[in-house]
């Protein structure tokens, strides 16, 4: 395994339980792919189903949107120097994907499958249940935001109608 991906991997917050385990650490990087992807092209699409979770070793992204009106918007843009990853509600569900992923530089990401992670999880539970947990955290957190968004945007409306 490549010192390099052990140390993306031991810096990815999904992995923050068991970033001390260079074992298990190294378990994960077994299964995963390292893909490259030149700058401009498309990672993953929104409306598409995934399969698949993403860690950036290199490169930058966009995350896009597009609106009910079908207009494009950046959301965000990441670098892979901010330990970034992405896809990760792939590893639980069959859903579509939320958003349009796009490199903005030549990219390299570790590449990790939903059909591997449920294996690994059924051989190494101690490795996949730290990292199902913390993908459970970020989804309630989500969760928390948008329904804050959805007071504020309903507050906002009524307010507006008693005006």
């Amino acid at each position: 395994m490549d010192d390099r991906v052990l140390e993306q991997l031991r810096k990815t917050p999904l992995l923050a339980d068991i970033r001390d385990n260079a074992e298990d650490l190294a378990r994960i990087g077994g299964i995963c792919t390292l893909r490259s992807v030149p700058a401009g092209q498309i990672v993953i699409q929104e409306g598409e189903r995934g399969a698949e979770m993403y860690v950036m070793v290199a490169g930058s992204v966009e995350i896009q949107r597009k609106t009910r009106a079908g207009d494009v918007y950046t959301v965000v843009k990441l670098r892979a120097e901010d330990n970034v990853f992405f896809g990760e509600m792939a590893l639980i569900d069959d859903d579509v994907r939320s958003a349009t992923i796009v490199t903005t530089d030549d990219s390299q990401f570790l590449v990790l499958s939903k059909t591997d992670f449920l294996s690994l999880g059924d051989e190494y539970p101690q490795i996949a249940l730290p990292i199902t947990r913390e993908i459970a955290r970020i989804l309630a957190g989500r969760l928390r935001k948008t329904t804050g968004d959805m007071l504020t945007i309903f507050d906002a409306l009524v307010n507006e109608l008693q005006q």
